[in-house]
Formats: structure tokens, C-alpha cells, sequence
């Protein structure tokens, strides 16, 4: 029997049309899982690490169709009224149980395992060069540990819901469940599919249990893998990863078990549902009472409407599942929000400003899971109970019923937008936060609502033209994911990509910032959309002599009339007239470039113009511009004058100029021209001399630009002129001379297909390039505006606000300017004017700030030379990525990573003291310093303000701040060498800053640990004095030999080490005794244990001997007790030259804790094992 009922079971799943189209959608949509490039560009698509990841997802996808065939099939004898027929057959309960889970269980299986096939067959059809060798067992292996487990869970509590309850609404709330318990996990275990998540160091174990999925210890287990390990090798079966799986497989267990004892089967199901026979009563009589009803008025159709919108929304609201989904989305986004509020980028503690949690509410898109399931069941309500026929029959126009199940979903919008801003709400009242911002919440019903709204139009206008509502769903949900990964799928442009808008970013400063405008006009284009597809509803809807798919679209137009036929025909035709708006915005007056145009374009210029980057060009020497901005336009204006100087000695006969794509227009005026010749597709202009530029001479360059920066241009952080917070880069798009390698393609793969090979740098310059600039900026008439150079006047004139800037001597060609309503903290320090320009009311953060101005200052003139201007601003900028930037004199901060991080915790690292020291430090490194561009040049830069960052970091803060700002680099270290590519030795890294900053900064400081301070420092101050201006660019072998010239041999090889090779270390320490001895002192016995490993070009790791001088602390002092103020009670550096050292010592107080390297300048990727705590 049980067999029989299996093969039934396998039959009927099979020949649902909702189940065949989902294994032709899972299919196809594993060929596209393959490209999504899971674990960077080295990394194989068919490597295990990337079918882990990818089943793991597949399986968590499958949850839909899950709920899906559960409520279709599993609950079928319910829906066709056949419990009690069941009942009375030969079939048993048991055999009933197990056939109908296994049956489900193994038609979602086979999904999956189709999905895999797609996986395979879209591998395949890649470049050859992404693959690695085909082994069976990579795709085998995730199956199991992942599919079988993953399925076996979310199948089990799905189908013993739909078994209990026999509503296919609370096996929604139950789909709904078990994606907030893998959000959650995702959420609280960092994971890097989060748009937000960030590296923790000790992020504890509950957040890995809590993953039904797996995913979450898989990401844990495999942050630091490098690309021969995630290429080659499977994920062990191990460590919490286990617990994850025996945890909710028990759990699963447990729950079919349950199933099986509380389910009612047969004659007990019909018992339990029969309703007791109603008594008689003795009712009064009614007179029969005539009313005059006139269908056809508009006051007929808003009552009815009204009433049927309350039917509706019962049918909504009135079920108890909603509410438990909407519990379920109230956990999900308070834990999001206060998750990402408590642990932002390196552990730091946000503000609740109210700008910052609109950023983590606005974002709704998980939302359109109820929408799908809810459009579906307000639409075939009447369907589903056989009471379309009499529906239809009444006289209320079609427009009743599709605007009511509208409205429905509307409220159930409104609903879930109201949550979000309660959740708000209560977290800032609750953080003692009441400063909230009424207007931004609000606004949040049109920039996350309306864009849901529409959405469901759509969602309403599928169900209804499908046949059946469980393939309603699964279309629903495919043109859904085709809506969330159109991008990937080559949709790009915004006009073809349904209610789908440019990414919004909210700041204090700016708002919603650079798209707002655009947004306007997408919703108004996608809301004509709607109206259509409204209309077409309308048309749609059944009646009792229009039942069928192909009745209804014969009849499509009958409901509406001539007027609704006139309306269709305006609304149609706005639609294309604001559609044609946006194109010519787009692609007219911005020229749209797609991802892969833009390649191509990238690609072509280097084609066609890299053979001549040997020409010969002059220089320039001074810069004059007047630049006028236009924030309310979106527009900038620049007219300036080159002072050209041929400085080489050879004449040169013929000037090449170029201009960035960003530029909208451009005028270039040159004395003494034979010829001008201009390529406009890629704005490059050739001016042919009538008289050679002899060796010397001078000529002026006059060019005038207009640069449109409107929200139908893709937003660029370092081109942006918005209303408030406007930040130009200037010196990257004002006419450049020669050729321009920051317009070439970056990507390995696109370029290898193109035939470029890797990027190079033809014969870099070691000359220093400097210029003298004077500059003046108008802008709106309440805002100031800050760029480099030292401020001479301003004055108000035609109510805009000028500004005339002059620097005081030669800088590199370097001049970002920005323009804001700024409030200002002014201080002349030690005869430099400091300045903070900040937004108004942001004032937590602008005293550490000031403070680290003074101490770079003090620091870099006390050990690197005297600060060279007699100025130093410091503004702050909307936040649209990135954390900070430095110009000569200026340096430009980002608002949320500096102005609203909460640092009053003195046990945290002031991240915005940091950054600002680190800005600073650049005025020497890269701005007096500037190495030769090539490999390994960030070390001359970022490596070195990195180490500058630290020292002041440590004399400020103490010895102990350095542990967790050093665990808070090594982190992110860990977790980034080896995606994309192996790591490079920091002498010739590029492209690779997790290398130049955070291990450039840590091995500097290591350096600077065992070489002391002072020497250190003097071997800088001799670079600085060799290769500044009027010297050669440096290179990064010069700052190894002037290291060199202090150290001693142990310290150069250390040098040798730590920059010219790839090497981590492994350390740990156990307390092997620990005895009293008189007097109050302690012997302790120690066990250290030492592994120094290498990396091969290849990424390939390579056992090393050890022979490395560490530090050993005592410490007195629990390490949960540890503060600012904790020192150790003894210190001692050793020299570890063989795996295992025991070592002997005794110290004068007990001993709480012992550590080896206690401040972390070891490159090791687990320090839990480097401290250990003593028992009393």
C-alpha cells in the first residue's frame, strides 16, 4: 500500500502544471547561480566552496515552493472536501503520513537536484578559464551535507503545519517563519550576503546555531580560505557546522513526530470538524421591503466598493496568520536595526539618528513575499469556494472587486510601512534618542510603499490571468526574481526593469540625495504602468459568463466603456511621454552606457590610444579656475587656464588632451594652433603647433566645461553637485594631457577576453609635478564652500556666495572642493588655522576630532618635518560610501562613519579620532611624499599613514587600544587576502587594499615594535628628506633601505619578511603550572607554541621555520577585566626558534592572565589562543 500511495504521491506532483513550471524556472535558474561569481574572480565556478554556497542557497529558495506544493497537494483532500471519503478508505494513517511527506520531500528534492543540474550545464557554457577539473563529489558532497539536511527541516515544518492547522495561509506564516529564522541567523552571524554586514571578531555561537540553513557557520568556517582551499577543498564536517545540523534535523524529527500524534486522519477529521446542528429559534418576521438601487452611479459603486474593501481586508486582517507573519517582521527588522546600529564596521556603535535607521527600514523587499502570498489568496477567494459565478452575476462593476482586493493589499502595505517606523521609533526612544524626524519616517509610505504597491498591480494582474493560483504564485515569484537580478540578467536600464528604481541613499545632509528626482519620474512612469495593468485587471476579472483564461481576454475592454477606453488610450499615452522624458535624460543628454558598452568603451579607448602613452607632453605648472556650482540644477561650471611648460629636451610638436565621459560639454583654446582634430567618442583632442614648444617654454591652456550630475546619471561619490553636501574631485575631470590609464577596464576577465593582458604602466615619471592654484568657487547663496589652498575672501554678490582660494606653495595636482550649509569649529593651533566645517546639530565626535588635528600635527612635526600650510580644514560630507579623503591642507569626511558613531565607550577604538589622524598623516604621505605610480606605491602612502594612525593611536589611548584596533584590522585582513586573486608581498601589491592598509599599517608598526620608535622614525625622516620635491619620487625598495640603514641583521631580515614575501603566523600560549612561591611571588611554567607560514605566488601556503622575537605579558588582571589602564605586570621579549618553547619565569603578583604578543602585531588569524586566563 505505502508504495502504491508513493508512486500516487511522485504522479501527482508531477503532472501539476505549477510543479513543471517550477523545475523548468529552478533549472535555468541554477544555469544563472553560476555566474553570480561566489568567492571572487579566482576562484572556479565549479569549485566546492561555490556549490556549497550556491545549494545552501537553492535549498533556502525552495522554502517557497515548498509552502507552494504544500498548501496545492498536501492539503488537497481539504481544499476538495474529501477528508472523510479518505478516511473511510483502506488507506492507514500511517501509510497516509509517510506518503504525503515523502511525496513532498522528494518532488522538492528533485528540484534541487535539477537546480544542481542547471549548476552543472551553466558551468559549462562559461569561459574555461573559470573552471577547474569536474569531480563529482563537488556537487555530490553539498547535496548531502547541505540539501538533504536543509529540505528535510523546512519540509518537515511546513508540511506538519499544513497537517494541523489545514490552512493554507498559516503554511505561509510558516515559509515566512523560516526565512526570519535565516535572516536572523544571517543578521547575527555577519553574513557576507547582507548588504550590511560586517567582520566581528568573536561573534559567539548562538548566531551560528540559529541558521537552520547552515549557511552561517559555512561563511564563519570559511572567512579566512584561501583560493586553493575554497578550489579544491570540501567543506569538513566539523566544529559547530555538526551541532547546526544534528540541532534542526533533530528538531525537524521532533516536529514530524508531533505531526504525526496531534494530526486528525478519517473519521476523527470529519468528527472534528462537524458543527453542532444549530437549535431552532423562533426569529421576528421582516417585512418585505423594496429599495431603488441604480447600479451604474459612481455613488452606487462607492458604497459597494467600501463594502467590499471591508470584506476584503477582513479576509485579510481578520486571519491569524497575518499576524503572526507580521510578529514574525517585527523581530526580523528590530533585530536587523539593532544589530547593525550595535556592531557597525569594526565593532563601532552608531548614533539612532533618525537618518541612519531610515537607511535600515527603507528597504522592504522581503515584503514582497506576503504580497505574493496574500494577492494570491485575495484573488481566487471567490474562486477557490466556487463563488465566482454568483459573484460575477451582481450588478457591482468589475472595478469593485480588483479595487478592493487592491486596497486590501494597500492597507496591508500601509501596515507594514507603519511597522517599520514604529520599530524606529522605539529603538531611538528606548536608546534615550528623542530627537526623531517626523517628515523622514513619513516619507517612507511613498520611497518604500509605492514601489511595493506597484508591485502588487502586478502581482494581481498574474494571478488573474493564470489558470491556476499555485502557478499564479510560482510566475509571481519568478518575474519577482527576475525584477530583483535583472541587473545580472542583463536588464539594466530602469525603463525595462518594472518599479524597479536607482538605489536611494538617505543622509542628514542631503536628504534621499542625488536620485530623488529621478525617483519622482520613475514612479510616475511605472505608476502609468500600473493604471494599465489595473485596467487590463479590470478587464480581466470574471464573470458568471466569462470564466475561462481566454473568455476574459476576448472581453478585456467591455468593462471599461468608452470612457474607461479614453482613459486607457491618456494614461497609455503618458506613459510613453514620460518615458520618452527619462530616455532622453538617459541616454541624450547623459549618454547611458551599459555595464557591458561601458567595457567595451573602456576597452576600446585603450585600443586605440595606449600605443601613443610614450608622447611626449608639457606639464602643468599653474592652475586658475573659476568654478561655479548650481547644487539646485544638479549642474557645475568650470572656466580655467593651464600654464603648460614643455619641461622635457626635445621640442613638442603636437599637443593630446583629453576629457572624462563625466564632462557633458567642453571648450579647449590653445594659442598658436596649425591644426585641432577631435575624436568625439572618446573626447580626445589633438592640436598640432605651428611652433614647436621648445625645451622651457610656457603656453596657456584656456578650457571652459559644464558637467550635468542630474538623478538619470549614475551617481558618482567623487562627481556629485546635490542640494546639500555637493563633492568634486576636480582634478579627475578637468581636461587631462596624454593618456589617461584611470579610463581603462579593471576587470582580469573582461580585459583577457579583450586581449589586453594585465594593466601596466608605461615608464612612470620620478619627477614631482607640482602646481600653483588659485581658485575661486561661487555656490548657493547659504552655503560655504571648502577646497585646498588657503581661503584669501569671500563675499556675497546676485545672492550667490563666492569664494577666492590661493595656495601658498606648489602641491600636486590635487584639488577636490566641497560645498555644504556648514557650521564651523575654528582654532589656531600653534600657528596653524584648524577648521571643522560640519553639519549642524553633529556635534558628538567634532572635539576627538579637533584633538586628533592637533596631535598629527604635533606628531608629524616632531618626527617627519614641519607642516607645510598654514591651514588645515577638516569638512564633512554626505555619506555615500568610503570613510574619508585627504587633499593637500583639506581633508573631506564622511558623515555617518565619523559625525554619527557613538564613541562614548572608552573601551572601543574612537574610529573617528582614527581616521582623522590617518588623513592628516597624508599630508605627509602622498602629498610631500608622492611615490613613483606602480606596483607596491600604496606602501609609500596608505601603509604609512596607517603606521602614523597607530603611533598616535597608541600615545593617545594607551598600549592597550592598539589590541582590539589591530584585532579590528586583521579581521578585515583575513577575511579579503586571497577572493579575487592570491595576495601580493606588500612591496608590490596593487589593487589589493586590505593589503596596503590594514597589513601595510600592522607589519609597519611591528617593524617599528622591534626596531624602537626613534631609529624608526629617523629612517623616514632621512626618506622624506631624500625623495621630497626638489628630489626623485621614491620607490618602495627606498623606504626597505633606509629601514635597512637603522636596523640590525635580525631586524632586516625581519624587514625583508614583513615586505617583500606573503608569510602569517600561528601563536599560542597554555599555562602548564603555576605555583606560590614566598614573598607573594608566582613560577609560572609556560608552553608556547609557535607556526610561521608562506605563500606562494600561487596562494599555495608553505610551512616555514620560526625565528621570530615576540613579546610575553603577565598580566594581574582577568581579560574581561581589562581597560585603558590595564599594564602588565611583567613583559619580556623573547626569540621563538622552534615550534614548542617551554618557558620558565616567575613574577611578583599573581598572575590572572599571560599572553604571547599581548597587542597584536602578530598577522594571526586566531588570537583566542594567544591569551590565556588562570583560575583562581
Amino acid at each position: 500500500m505505502l508504495t502504491l500511495l508513493l508512486g500516487f504521491e511522485g504522479r501527482y506532483h508531477s503532472r501539476q502544471l505549477s510543479y513543471r513550471a517550477a523545475a523548468l524556472l529552478f533549472f535555468l535558474f541554477g544555469m544563472v547561480c553560476v555566474r553570480g561569481g561566489f568567492g571572487g574572480d579566482a576562484v572556479f565556478t565549479n569549485a566546492p566552496y561555490v556549490i556549497d554556497v550556491l545549494v545552501g542557497l537553492l535549498s533556502l529558495f525552495l522554502v517557497l515552493v515548498s509552502t507552494l506544493l504544500c498548501a496545492n497537494v498536501v492539503l488537497r483532500d481539504t481544499t476538495y472536501r474529501m477528508e472523510a471519503l479518505v478516511g473511510t478508505s483502506s488507506v492507514r494513517r500511517f501509510s497516509y503520513f509517510v506518503a504525503r511527506f515523502l511525496g513532498l520531500y522528494a518532488a522538492v528534492f528533485g528540484l534541487l537536484i535539477l537546480a544542481v543540474a542547471g549548476l552543472l550545464v551553466g558551468g559549462f557554457l562559461l569561459d574555461p578559464l573559470r573552471q577547474g577539473p569536474f569531480q563529482p563529489v563537488h556537487y555530490l558532497w553539498p547535496l548531502l551535507i547541505f540539501g538533504v539536511p536543509n529540505l528535510f527541516f523546512s519540509v518537515s515544518l511546513i508540511f506538519t503545519t499544513a497537517l494541523l492547522s489545514r490552512s493554507a495561509r498559516a503554511v505561509y506564516a510558516t515559509g515566512v517563519l523560516l526565512y526570519v529564522l535565516y535572516l536572523l541567523g544571517s543578521v547575527l552571524g555577519n553574513s557576507p550576503l547582507m548588504a550590511r554586514s560586517t567582520i566581528q571578531d568573536q561573534p559567539g555561537w548562538l548566531p551560528f546555531l540559529i541558521d537552520p540553513f547552515g549557511l552561517a557557520p559555512l561563511f564563519q568556517e570559511t572567512r579566512f580560505w584561501t583560493v586553493d582551499q575554497r578550489n579544491h577543498q570540501l567543506f569538513p564536517l566539523n566544529g559547530l557546522f555538526v551541532v547546526n545540523r544534528f540541532l534542526w534535523s533533530g528538531i525537524a524529527l521532533l516536529v514530524l513526530l508531533i505531526g504525526y500524534r496531534r494530526f486528525s486522519f478519517g473519521e476523527q477529521q470529519a468528527i472534528r470538524t462537524q458543527k453542532a446542528e444549530p437549535q431552532p429559534t423562533v426569529r421576528p418576521v421582516i417585512p418585505y421591503r423594496r429599495y431603488g438601487v441604480n447600479p451604474g452611479t459612481l455613488q452606487h459603486m462607492r458604497l459597494a466598493l467600501g463594502a467590499q474593501l471591508r470584506l476584503e481586508a477582513k479576509a485579510v486582517f481578520g486571519q491569524f496568520p497575518v499576524w503572526v507573519m507580521l510578529v514574525l517582521w517585527v523581530i526580523l527588522m528590530g533585530v536587523d536595526v539593532s544589530d547593525n546600529l550595535r556592531n557597525g564596521w569594526f565593532g563601532t556603535v552608531t548614533y539612532p539618528d533618525t537618518g541612519v535607521i531610515v537607511e535600515y527600514l527603507r528597504s522592504v523587499r522581503p515584503a514582497m513575499l506576503l504580497i505574493i502570498f496574500w494577492s494570491a489568496e485575495l484573488l481566487w477567494r471567490e474562486r477557490s469556494t466556487n463563488r465566482q459565478t454568483l459573484v460575477g452575476s451582481t450588478p457591482a462593476h468589475s472595478l469593485v472587486f480588483v479595487g478592493a482586493k487592491l486596497g486590501a493589499l494597500a492597507l496591508l502595505i500601509f501596515l507594514i510601512i507603519s511597522t517599520n517606523s514604529a520599530i524606529g521609533l522605539v529603538i531611538q526612544w528606548t536608546s534615550g534618542y528623542f530627537t526623531n524626524d517626523w517628515p523622514v519616517y513619513l516619507s517612507l509610505y511613498y520611497y518604500s510603499g509605492l514601489p511595493l504597491f506597484l508591485f502588487a498591480v502586478l502581482a494581481v494582474f498574474i494571478q488573474l490571468l493564470s489558470p491556476n493560483k499555485y502557478l499564479g504564485m510560482v510566475l509571481t515569484m519568478t518575474v519577482a526574481g527576475i525584477l530583483a537580478f535583472s541587473r545580472r540578467l542583463g536588464l539594466e536600464h530602469y525603463l525595462l526593469r518594472y518599479a524597479v528604481v536607482p538605489e536611494l541613499n538617505y543622509s542628514a545632509m542631503n536628504g534621499f540625495g542625488h536620485y530623488a528626482v529621478a525617483f519622482d519620474w520613475y514612479m510616475i512612469y511605472w505608476s502609468c504602468c500600473a493604471v494599465l495593468l489595473g485596467m487590463l485587471a479590470v478587464g480581466f476579472w470574471p464573470t458568471r459568463l466569462q470564466v475561462s483564461t481566454w473568455q476574459r481576454i476576448k472581453a478585456v475592454g467591455e468593462p471599461w466603456g468608452k470612457t474607461g477606453r479614453w482613459m486607457f488610450a491618456g494614461v497609455f499615452l503618458l506613459w510613453i511621454l514620460v518615458g520618452g522624458v527619462i530616455y532622453y535624460q538617459t541616454n541624450v543628454i547623459a549618454t547611458y552606457r551599459s555595464k557591458t558598452a561601458w567595457q567595451d568603451w573602456q576597452i576600446q579607448y585603450e585600443q586605440n590610444y595606449k600605443r601613443f602613452a610614450a608622447l611626449r607632453q608639457p606639464v602643468i605648472t599653474a592652475v586658475r579656475t573659476q568654478v561655479d556650482l548650481f547644487p539646485e540644477n544638479r549642474q557645475y561650471r568650470v572656466k580655467g587656464v593651464y600654464q603648460l611648460q614643455n619641461k622635457s629636451a626635445s621640442p613638442v610638436h603636437r599637443l593630446w588632451l583629453g576629457v572624462d565621459p563625466e564632462v557633458s560639454l567642453v571648450q579647449l583654446d590653445l594659442p598658436g594652433v596649425q591644426k585641432k582634430t577631435h575624436d568625439p567618442v572618446f573626447n580626445q583632442f589633438w592640436f598640432d603647433l605651428k611652433k614647436p614648444m621648445q625645451p622651457g617654454e610656457t603656453l596657456p591652456l584656456r578650457f571652459s566645461m559644464t558637467v550635468n550630475r542630474t538623478g538619470f546619471v549614475p551617481f558618482n561619490a567623487e562627481n556629485s553637485i546635490v542640494e546639500n553636501g555637493s563633492y568634486i574631485e576636480l582634478e579627475k575631470y578637468v581636461p587631462f594631457l596624454g593618456y589617461n590609464s584611470r579610463l581603462e577596464c579593471e576587470e582580469p576577465l573582461v580585459r583577457t577576453k579583450a586581449g589586453l593582458g594585465e594593466q601596466s604602466f608605461p615608464n612612470p615619471s620620478a619627477d614631482y609635478d607640482l602646481i600653483d592654484l588659485e581658485t575661486t568657487v561661487s555656490t548657493s547663496a547659504d552655503q560655504q564652500v571648502v577646497t585646498v589652498g588657503t581661503l584669501q575672501k569671500s563675499w556675497m554678490s546676485d545672492h550667490r556666495c563666492y569664494f577666492h582660494y590661493k595656495t601658498s606653495r606648489p602641491i600636486p595636482f590635487m584639488f577636490a572642493l566641497s560645498s555644504a550649509r556648514y557650521a564651523e569649529l575654528k582654532e589656531v593651533y600653534k600657528g596653524v588655522a584648524l577648521r571643522i566645517c560640519y553639519q549642524p546639530g553633529q556635534t558628538a565626535n567634532v572635539p576627538a576630532m579637533m584633538q586628533a588635528l592637533k596631535d598629527a600635527l604635533d606628531y608629524g612635526n616632531q618626527h617627519f618635518g614641519r607642516y607645510p600650510f598654514p591651514q588645515l580644514t577638516l569638512a564633512e560630507l554626505p555619506q555615500y560610501g568610503g570613510s574619508a579623503t585627504a587633499y593637500p591642507g583639506a581633508v573631506f569626511s564622511k558623515e555617518r562613519t565619523n559625525f554619527l558613531v557613538d564613541f562614548r565607550d572608552t573601551k572601543r577604538v574612537n574610529y573617528a579620532y582614527a581616521t582623522a589622524v590617518h588623513e592628516v598623516a597624508h599630508q605627509w604621505w602622498a602629498h610631500q611624499l608622492r611615490p613613483v605610480s606602480g606596483p607596491g606605491d600604496a606602501l609609500l602612502t596608505e601603509s604609512l599613514a596607517k603606521y602614523t594612525e597607530a603611533t598616535i593611536l597608541r600615545k593617545r589611548y594607551g598600549e592597550m587600544a592598539l589590541r582590539s584596533y589591530f584585532q579590528g584590522d586583521k579581521n578585515y585582513y583575513f577575511a579579503n587576502r586571497n577572493q579575487r586573486e592570491p595576495e601580493l608581498p606588500l612591496i608590490a601589491t596593487e589593487g589589493q587594499p586590505f593589503v596596503a592598509y590594514q597589513k601595510g599599517g600592522l607589519v609597519l608598526c611591528r617593524i617599528q615594535e622591534a626596531m624602537g620608535e626613534e631609529r624608526f622614525n629617523r629612517a623616514l625622516r632621512r626618506l622624506l628628506a631624500e625623495h621630497t620635491h626638489p628630489g626623485k619620487k621614491p620607490k618602495p625598495e627606498d623606504l626597505i633601505w633606509a629601514l635597512q640603514e637603522e636596523a640590525t641583521d635580525a631586524q632586516s631580515r625581519l624587514i625583508d619578511e614583513a615586505l617583500r614575501a606573503v608569510i602569517t603566523n600561528n601563536l599560542s600560549i597554555r599555562v602548564r603550572d603555576c605555583k606560590p612561591l614566598a614573598a607573594g611571588r608566582f613560577a609560572l611554567t609556560l608552553e608556547i607554541n609557535n607556526a610561521k607560514t608562506g605563500h606562494r605566488p600561487d596562494g599555495k601556503p608553505l610551512a616555514l621555520p620560526p625565528d621570530d622575537e615576540w613579546q610575553l605579558a603577565v598580566f594581574n588582571q582577568h581579560t574581561a577585566d581589562w581597560n585603558a589602564a590595564t599594564r602588565p605586570v611583567f613583559t619580556r621579549k623573547y626569540r621563538f626558534s622552534k615550534a614548542r618553547t617551554i618557558i620558565q619565569l616567575i613574577v611578583n603578583q599573581k598572575p590572572k592572565a599571560v599572553a604571547i604578543d599581548p597587542y597584536g602585531f602578530a598577522l594571526d588569524d586566531n588570537t583566542t589562543d594567544n591569551v590565556q586566563n588562570l583560575n583562581e
